[in-house]
Formats: structure tokens, sequence, C-alpha cells
């Protein structure tokens, strides 16, 4: 909730976008047209951290997808957003890493488990 309080603070925003709508992708489709954006924006992310910038992929936006596409003047029908990076210099450098459930929890191997 901080950054839905915050966003209007953030100096910059980027948001990856592919052409074809998603939902319209058949089969494995959604999952190709992901693979072609998500690597390069995490390489994006990753050369920002590189040069002291902090960013956070967020999703959160795409409730509204359509409202920022008449903002933005993206053609909605056309193209879809995939997140909204938010990038900004970091409050100190204090990072450590996120509190996750252990990989052998979430492991299964030969057979689904979940």
């Amino acid at each position: 909730s901080y950054l839905a309080e915050n966003m209007h603070r953030v100096p910059a925003m980027l948001i990856p976008c592919l052409h074809g709508r998603i939902e319209k992708a058949p089969g494995m489709g959604a999952s190709s047209m992901l693979a072609s954006i998500i690597p390069s924006t995490w390489n994006f992310m990753l050369a920002a951290r590189e040069r002291g910038l902090g960013t956070c992929w967020t999703t959160i936006h795409l409730m509204f997808e359509e409202e920022a596409a008449a903002v933005l003047d993206i053609p909605y029908a056309d193209v879809s957003q995939i997140a909204l990076i938010t990038i900004g210099h970091t409050l100190g450098t204090d990072f450590r890493p996120a509190t996750r459930e252990s990989a052998s929890t979430v492991t299964s191997w030969n057979t689904w488990t979940g």
C-alpha cells in the first residue's frame, strides 16, 4: 500500500509494452510474448541498480490499463502494457534479501506436489 499511496512521488516510470493483446494470443502465444519482454525489462532494472537507481516491478496499474493507455496515448486495442517499473534514487544502501519460503518447500521433482 505504501507505493500506491506514494506513486505521485516517483520521479520516473517505465511501462514495458508489447504489440498485440496478450489475452488474444492463442495457446502458448501469451507465454512467448511475455518471454520476449520480461528478460529485457529485468536487464533494464539490473542496469539501473548498477547506476545507483532503485526500481520496483509493479502491476497494480493494470487494473486500470485501458485508462492508463488513454492518458499515455497507447493504442489499447493493439498494445499490451506488461508492468509499471518505478525508478528513483534509493534511500540508503541497506538492502537485504526478501523473506521467502525455502526452495525445498516449493520445489517438486518429476511430479507436481503443490
